[in-house]
């Protein structure tokens, strides 16, 4: 097995055949770690990724450009 400086990687067919791997077969790599189970909602899983500060900031920034953006948007569409 062969691993370029791009990433890219490259294994002998002979390698592969002796394991019963057929040339232009599909090959993904699998690691040991265990994976997250499946989320069936999206809900609340960015919840802790932001400060509340942050979000306190954002959210007064939003207030303060309100009418900025209400013009803005008045101006265009009107």
């Amino acid at each position: 097995m062969v691993v370029d400086a791009d990433g890219a990687l490259h294994v002998l067919a002979s390698e592969l055949a002796r394991h019963g791997v057929r040339a232009g077969s599909h090959l993904r790599i699998v690691t040991d770690t265990a994976h997250a189970p499946a989320r069936r909602s999206v809900r609340g899983a960015f919840a802790a990724t932001a400060a509340a500060r942050d979000i306190e900031d954002l959210l007064a920034a939003l207030d303060d450009a309100r009418s900025e953006r209400i013009a803005d948007v008045e101006q265009r569409w009107a």
